[in-house]
Protein backbone atom coordinates (compact mmCIF):
# COMPACT_ATOMS: atom_id res chain seq x y z
CA UNK A 1 0.00 0.00 0.00
CA UNK A 2 2.84 2.41 0.82
CA UNK A 3 4.39 1.84 -2.61
CA UNK A 4 1.26 2.72 -4.61
CA UNK A 5 2.00 6.51 -4.75
CA UNK A 6 5.54 5.82 -5.96
CA UNK A 7 4.21 3.40 -8.58
CA UNK A 8 1.67 5.99 -9.81
CA UNK A 9 4.38 8.66 -9.99
CA UNK A 10 6.60 6.29 -11.97
CA UNK A 11 3.84 5.52 -14.47
CA UNK A 12 2.89 9.19 -14.88
CA UNK A 13 6.49 10.32 -15.41
CA UNK A 14 7.14 7.59 -17.97
CA UNK A 15 3.98 8.44 -19.92
CA UNK A 16 4.87 12.14 -20.06
CA UNK A 17 8.42 11.41 -21.22
CA UNK A 18 7.27 8.90 -23.81
CA UNK A 19 4.88 11.37 -25.46
CA UNK A 20 7.94 13.37 -26.54
CA UNK A 21 10.38 10.50 -27.02
CA UNK A 22 8.10 8.61 -29.41
CA UNK A 23 7.65 11.73 -31.57
CA UNK A 24 11.42 12.24 -31.77
CA UNK A 25 12.28 8.63 -32.60
CA UNK A 26 9.45 8.42 -35.14
CA UNK A 27 11.05 11.23 -37.14
CA UNK A 28 13.97 8.93 -37.95
CA UNK A 29 12.20 5.57 -37.95
CA UNK A 30 8.52 5.91 -38.78
CA UNK A 31 7.72 2.22 -38.35
CA UNK A 32 9.55 1.25 -35.17
CA UNK A 33 10.38 4.64 -33.64
CA UNK A 34 7.88 4.09 -30.84
CA UNK A 35 9.58 0.78 -30.03
CA UNK A 36 12.99 2.42 -29.72
CA UNK A 37 11.61 4.91 -27.19
CA UNK A 38 9.75 2.31 -25.13
CA UNK A 39 12.58 -0.24 -25.05
CA UNK A 40 15.20 2.32 -24.01
CA UNK A 41 13.02 3.63 -21.17
CA UNK A 42 11.98 0.14 -20.03
CA UNK A 43 15.59 -1.03 -20.18
CA UNK A 44 16.71 1.89 -18.04
CA UNK A 45 14.02 1.12 -15.45
CA UNK A 46 14.99 -2.56 -15.37
CA UNK A 47 18.67 -1.72 -14.96
CA UNK A 48 17.96 0.78 -12.17
CA UNK A 49 15.90 -1.84 -10.34
CA UNK A 50 18.98 -4.05 -9.92
CA UNK A 51 21.12 -3.78 -6.80
CA UNK A 52 24.30 -4.00 -8.85
CA UNK A 53 26.76 -1.18 -9.54
CA UNK A 54 27.63 -2.34 -13.06
CA UNK A 55 23.99 -2.45 -14.12
CA UNK A 56 23.43 0.94 -12.51
CA UNK A 57 26.26 2.44 -14.57
CA UNK A 58 24.65 1.09 -17.74
CA UNK A 59 21.31 2.39 -16.44
CA UNK A 60 22.77 5.90 -16.15
CA UNK A 61 23.82 5.74 -19.82
CA UNK A 62 20.37 4.47 -20.84
CA UNK A 63 18.70 7.22 -18.81
CA UNK A 64 20.82 9.88 -20.51
CA UNK A 65 19.92 8.42 -23.91
CA UNK A 66 16.23 8.31 -22.99
CA UNK A 67 16.38 11.95 -21.85
CA UNK A 68 18.03 13.30 -25.00
CA UNK A 69 15.02 12.53 -27.19
CA UNK A 70 12.36 14.57 -25.31
CA UNK A 71 14.80 17.44 -24.70
CA UNK A 72 15.66 17.67 -28.39
CA UNK A 73 12.01 17.31 -29.39
CA UNK A 74 11.14 20.31 -27.20
CA UNK A 75 14.08 22.55 -28.07
CA UNK A 76 14.40 21.94 -31.81
CA UNK A 77 11.27 23.88 -32.97
CA UNK A 78 12.15 26.89 -30.83
CA UNK A 79 15.75 26.98 -32.05
CA UNK A 80 14.68 26.61 -35.67
CA UNK A 81 12.13 29.40 -35.27
CA UNK A 82 14.72 31.65 -33.66
CA UNK A 83 17.20 30.93 -36.45
CA UNK A 84 14.59 31.73 -39.11
CA UNK A 85 13.69 34.99 -37.34
CA UNK A 86 17.36 35.99 -37.19
CA UNK A 87 17.87 35.29 -40.88
CA UNK A 88 14.71 37.24 -41.77
CA UNK A 89 15.87 40.21 -39.69
CA UNK A 90 19.32 40.17 -41.33
CA UNK A 91 17.85 40.13 -44.84
CA UNK A 92 15.10 42.66 -44.11
CA UNK A 93 17.00 45.80 -45.31
CA UNK A 94 17.92 44.13 -48.60
CA UNK A 95 14.36 42.88 -49.16
CA UNK A 96 12.93 46.32 -48.37
CA UNK A 97 15.33 47.99 -50.79
CA UNK A 98 14.44 45.51 -53.54
CA UNK A 99 10.70 46.04 -52.95
CA UNK A 100 11.17 49.82 -53.08
CA UNK A 101 13.07 49.55 -56.36
CA UNK A 102 10.35 47.36 -57.86
CA UNK A 103 7.63 49.85 -56.87
CA UNK A 104 9.56 52.70 -58.48
CA UNK A 105 10.14 50.66 -61.64
CA UNK A 106 6.46 49.74 -61.95
CA UNK A 107 5.40 53.35 -61.35
CA UNK A 108 7.70 54.52 -64.12
CA UNK A 109 6.42 51.82 -66.47
CA UNK A 110 2.80 52.66 -65.70
CA UNK A 111 3.41 56.35 -66.35
CA UNK A 112 5.02 55.49 -69.69
CA UNK A 113 2.12 53.19 -70.67
CA UNK A 114 -0.43 55.87 -69.79
CA UNK A 115 1.45 58.40 -71.88
CA UNK A 116 1.61 56.03 -74.85
CA UNK A 117 -2.11 55.28 -74.59
CA UNK A 118 -2.91 58.93 -75.34
CA UNK A 119 -1.53 58.54 -78.85
CA UNK A 120 -2.17 54.87 -79.67
CA UNK A 121 -4.79 52.29 -78.73
CA UNK A 122 -4.09 48.78 -77.39
CA UNK A 123 -2.37 49.72 -74.12
CA UNK A 124 -5.32 49.03 -71.85
CA UNK A 125 -4.47 45.40 -71.02
CA UNK A 126 -0.85 46.21 -70.24
CA UNK A 127 -1.88 49.17 -68.09
CA UNK A 128 -4.30 47.02 -66.06
CA UNK A 129 -1.67 44.29 -65.57
CA UNK A 130 0.94 46.83 -64.46
CA UNK A 131 -1.51 48.39 -62.01
CA UNK A 132 -2.14 44.99 -60.40
CA UNK A 133 1.58 44.31 -60.12
CA UNK A 134 2.11 47.78 -58.63
CA UNK A 135 -0.61 47.21 -56.01
CA UNK A 136 0.99 43.90 -54.99
CA UNK A 137 4.46 45.49 -54.84
CA UNK A 138 3.21 48.39 -52.70
CA UNK A 139 1.50 45.93 -50.35
CA UNK A 140 4.70 43.92 -50.00
CA UNK A 141 6.69 47.11 -49.34
CA UNK A 142 4.21 48.19 -46.65
CA UNK A 143 4.51 44.78 -44.94
CA UNK A 144 8.31 44.99 -44.96
CA UNK A 145 8.25 48.52 -43.56
CA UNK A 146 5.84 47.39 -40.83
CA UNK A 147 8.16 44.47 -40.07
CA UNK A 148 11.00 46.95 -39.52
CA UNK A 149 9.01 48.74 -36.82
CA UNK A 150 7.95 45.51 -35.08
CA UNK A 151 10.02 45.00 -31.91
CA UNK A 152 12.08 41.84 -31.75
CA UNK A 153 11.00 39.48 -28.91
CA UNK A 154 13.47 39.57 -26.07
CA UNK A 155 15.59 36.56 -25.23
CA UNK A 156 13.83 35.90 -21.93
CA UNK A 157 10.35 35.56 -23.44
CA UNK A 158 11.74 33.31 -26.18
CA UNK A 159 13.79 30.89 -24.13
CA UNK A 160 12.15 30.94 -20.69
CA UNK A 161 9.17 28.69 -21.60
CA UNK A 162 11.36 26.11 -23.32
CA UNK A 163 13.87 26.23 -20.44
CA UNK A 164 11.08 25.54 -17.94
CA UNK A 165 9.86 22.59 -19.99
CA UNK A 166 13.37 21.16 -20.32
CA UNK A 167 13.96 21.47 -16.57
CA UNK A 168 10.63 19.71 -16.01
CA UNK A 169 11.77 16.88 -18.31
CA UNK A 170 14.98 16.46 -16.34
CA UNK A 171 13.02 16.38 -13.09
CA UNK A 172 10.64 13.78 -14.52
CA UNK A 173 13.57 11.58 -15.51
CA UNK A 174 15.04 11.97 -12.02
CA UNK A 175 11.62 11.02 -10.66
CA UNK A 176 11.66 7.86 -12.78
CA UNK A 177 15.06 6.87 -11.38
CA UNK A 178 14.19 7.65 -7.75
CA UNK A 179 10.82 5.93 -7.78
CA UNK A 180 12.34 2.88 -9.49
CA UNK A 181 15.00 2.65 -6.79
CA UNK A 182 12.36 3.17 -4.10
CA UNK A 183 10.08 0.47 -5.46
CA UNK A 184 12.58 -2.28 -6.19
CA UNK A 185 15.76 -1.87 -4.15
CA UNK A 186 13.99 -2.17 -0.78
CA UNK A 187 12.93 -5.71 -1.57
CA UNK A 188 16.39 -6.41 -2.98
CA UNK A 189 17.98 -5.46 0.36
CA UNK A 190 15.58 -7.79 2.18
CA UNK A 191 16.62 -10.62 -0.11
CA UNK A 192 20.31 -10.00 0.48
CA UNK A 193 19.97 -9.43 4.23
CA UNK A 194 19.61 -13.18 4.99
CA UNK A 195 21.66 -15.12 2.41
CA UNK A 196 21.93 -18.89 2.35
CA UNK A 197 24.73 -20.46 4.34
CA UNK A 198 26.60 -21.63 1.26
CA UNK A 199 26.29 -18.40 -0.66
CA UNK A 200 29.58 -16.66 -1.40
CA UNK A 201 30.28 -13.00 -0.87
CA UNK A 202 30.39 -12.42 -4.62
CA UNK A 203 27.01 -14.06 -5.04
CA UNK A 204 25.50 -11.93 -2.27
CA UNK A 205 26.68 -8.70 -3.87
CA UNK A 206 24.91 -9.40 -7.15
CA UNK A 207 21.77 -11.08 -5.76
CA UNK A 208 18.48 -9.25 -6.36
CA UNK A 209 14.84 -10.09 -6.82
CA UNK A 210 13.77 -10.32 -10.47
CA UNK A 211 12.35 -7.08 -11.84
CA UNK A 212 9.11 -8.56 -13.16
CA UNK A 213 8.50 -10.52 -9.96
CA UNK A 214 8.70 -7.34 -7.92
CA UNK A 215 6.46 -5.53 -10.39
CA UNK A 216 3.93 -8.37 -10.16
CA UNK A 217 3.97 -8.17 -6.37
CA UNK A 218 3.34 -4.43 -6.55
CA UNK A 219 0.42 -4.90 -8.93
CA UNK A 220 -1.03 -7.65 -6.73
CA UNK A 221 -0.69 -5.51 -3.64
CA UNK A 222 -2.41 -2.61 -5.39
CA UNK A 223 -5.28 -4.83 -6.57
CA UNK A 224 -5.78 -6.26 -3.09
CA UNK A 225 -5.82 -2.79 -1.58
CA UNK A 226 -8.41 -1.57 -4.07
CA UNK A 227 -10.57 -4.67 -3.53
CA UNK A 228 -10.43 -4.28 0.24
CA UNK A 229 -11.42 -0.65 0.01
CA UNK A 230 -14.33 -1.51 -2.30
CA UNK A 231 -15.47 -4.20 0.19
CA UNK A 232 -15.44 -1.73 3.06
CA UNK A 233 -17.44 0.76 1.02
CA UNK A 234 -20.10 -1.88 0.24
CA UNK A 235 -20.27 -2.94 3.88
CA UNK A 236 -20.80 0.67 4.92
Amino acid sequence: MKKIPALLLLIGAVVLLQTHSIKWWSQYDAQTGWLWAVVIEAGAIWLWSANNWLRNIIAACATALALIAPLHELASPVLEQQQAATQAADSLPARTEAAQARVESLEASLAQYNANSEYRAGWHGLIVSTQEQLSAARSELANLQAEQTTPVPDTLSTYLPIAMQMIAMVLLQCLVVLTTRSLFTTQNRLNTAAPDAGETAAGRSGHSQPFWKTLTELATESAKSIAARAGRNRAA
